[in-house]
């Protein structure tokens, strides 16, 4: 069972920790994961593609003389970059009406904190979820990176499975055999809310055994240190580990399109082939002596001779290439890509009226997907906050809460400036008009009346310019008159 990696028997945490990684590494959600991260890397499927033909005698066997291009076409690292950017493009704010928390909070807001909480969003797109791992640095105050998810295992409780009671964590390490030979084995820290466990994998790659070498072990959170020796800091009292899931079911941005993607690096990389095959013709041959066809095309492709008895002859054929029908599937494949990767497509040209509505458009389905990344990011910020709080209140004996902070993220997109200025200047012609009204029927409504719809058109306090009129008295622009040499006659 995997709550056995929590045993205190290190035999039977052990063997539980060793089988608990060999599962979770051949386990199908760590398998998209490494898709995700393959294809936001540029290793595709279609890198892996092999020609093959059967031969005279029905033997399957790779063509090596045909065109294999192999092209990758990275629309899944294009829409993560555009979630990841849109998002998180503008620093993500927090913001508080308590002027001294404000100051200290930016200790830990900071750019190592921002870039932390991109790197989680990128991780969770391509593995459909990511750790945020929190530590005290040697400042002794609280800092976060992420964790990488690929070797994170949760382990919740059967009963309640939303309760997480540790974390086990693994990673590779390359140490030196007896032969001083270096070999990768597998690292494990069990972490609960008090301490952490370190294990390590026997050189042979046998089993797991309890780490002698780390001291001591376990380890608590918080290690103090002097000249002299480790001092026990105590634990933080809750697991330093926090998930950002990419969505409801922790499914990848690239399991949507994968499949579609594929289809566009075959359809695109056949076409290259066609047209770096069929450029050199096909050859029609009459009177050749041999019947090793491969040899045939060996000396045509190298030599470009080939020998034919008295009658034979050589005639050249070529073809055209279907290439309309392959340009159709491209397109369509390209548009479905952004449809349901929920992206923009930059390349949309449309009747060339873009106005910042139809701009607004083309970034709805963008919207629609940070949308629902975003609600999930605030849920993260909002734990980490909790720390950064409670870290605060530590340091300088006080007692803020973390409910009282606000989170700000801003998204920005592209906008037509033209449609901007002349949105503006509609809007003040309207105001204005409304004002040329208010002053044509200032003679039938009260002055009152007409100081509350001035105020409403131009957004003034009401309130306040009725005080400042019984304070300074009415102002009459006809008092203030220009004179003919352009100066000013009171």
């Amino acid at each position: 069972m995997l709550k056995d990696v929590l045993s205190e028997n290190r035999e039977v945490a052990a063997k539980a920790i060793q089988n608990a990684i060999k599962a979770d590494r051949y386990s199908e959600k760590k398998k998209k994961a490494w898709e995700g991260i393959n294809y936001y890397k540029g290793q595709h499927e279609i890198l892996d593609y092999r020609l093959f033909y059967f031969d005279s005698n029905g033997l399957l066997k790779e063509d090596k003389f045909k065109s294999n291009i192999k092209i990758q076409h990275q629309y899944h690292t294009e829409l993560v970059d555009q979630k990841v950017q849109y998002l998180l493009s503008n620093p993500l704010e927090v913001k508080t009406e308590d002027e001294q928390l404000q100051e200290r909070l930016e200790e830990y807001i900071n750019e190592d904190f921002q870039e932390t909480l991109q790197n989680a969003v990128e991780g969770a797109s391509n593995k459909g979820f990511e750790y945020v791992y929190t530590y005290k640095n040697a400042d002794d105050i609280t800092s976060f990176q992420v964790a990488d998810s690929l070797g994170v295992i949760t382990i919740n409780d059967d009963v309640d499975t939303s309760k997480t009671l540790g974390i086990l964590r693994y990673y590779e390490t390359t140490v030196t055999n007896k032969e001083d030979r270096e070999v990768k084995i597998t690292k494990a820290e069990v972490w609960t809310d008090k301490d952490t466990t370190y294990y390590t994998e026997t050189i042979d790659k046998t089993t797991f055994k309890f780490d002698d070498t780390v001291k001591p072990n376990p380890k608590p959170h918080i290690v103090l240190e002097d000249d002299k020796a480790f001092y026990d800091g105590g634990g933080l009292g809750y697991i330093p580990f926090f998930k950002l899931q990419n969505n409801k079911y922790e499914q990848t941005d690239l399991e949507p399109i994968k499949a579609i993607i594929d289809d566009y690096d075959l359809m695109a990389c056949s076409l290259s082939n066609n047209l770096q095959d069929f450029q050199e013709a096909i050859y029609v041959v009459k009177g050749y002596p041999g019947d090793d066809l491969t040899q045939l095309t060996t000396n045509l492709k190298t030599k470009k001779t080939i020998s034919v008895d008295a009658e034979g002859g050589l005639d050249v054929k070529t073809i055209d290439i279907p290439t309309e029908a392959r340009t159709v599937k491209l397109n369509l494949d390209k548009e479905a890509i952004y449809k349901f990767g929920m992206g923009f497509d930059s390349s949309q040209v449309g009747d060339g009226n873009i106005t910042n509505i139809v701009i607004k458009s083309r970034y709805a389905l963008l919207d629609l997907k940070c949308n629902k990344a975003e609600m999930r990011l605030r849920k993260l910020v909002r734990q980490l906050l909790k720390i950064i709080v409670d870290d605060i209140n530590v340091r300088f004996g006080t007692k803020y809460s973390y409910k009282d902070i606000k989170i700000n993220i801003v998204r920005e997109t592209m906008v037509n400036e033209d449609s901007v200025v002349a949105n503006k200047k509609t809007e003040a012609e309207a105001v204005n008009q409304r004002i040329a009204a208010i002053l044509t029927a200032a003679n039938t409504i009260s002055q009152d009346s007409k100081l509350k719809l001035i105020c409403e058109v131009l957004e003034l306090d009401y309130e306040e310019e009725k005080k400042l009129l019984e304070v300074e008295g009415p102002y009459n622009i006809d008092d203030v008159l220009p004179d003919e040499g352009g100066g000013i006659v009171e």
